[in-house]
């Protein structure tokens, strides 16, 4: 089992919140309109987030890992249903 400082908690519970572009796009699905989502942004964050997921893991920093795994989890479902419904009006 992993033990996890206070600090390292408040990270993981902290990104939670990373899960703000699935906001995104829950509502992009349901209005199937991806008129007002930036594709340089999320994919700006999945290369950041990748980034951050690979120095985690090369330093074995679970908070690390953990976080930037939810992080690239989001912007890439924002990503594929921004591919999905781009083309339609």
């Amino acid at each position: 089992m992993v033990n996890f400082t206070p600090l390292e908690m408040l990270v993981i519970v902290s990104t939670l919140l990373e899960f703000n572009p699935l906001f995104q796009a829950v509502k992009s699905v349901k209005n199937q309109s991806v008129r007002d989502v930036s594709f340089w942004t999320f994919a700006s964050i999945l290369t950041i987030g990748g980034l951050w997921l690979y120095y985690g893991w090369f330093i074995n920093n679970w908070p690390l890992i953990i976080g930037n795994s939810i992080k690239l989890f989001s912007a890439l479902t924002v990503l594929i249903i921004w591919l999905v419904f781009r083309k339609k009006k």
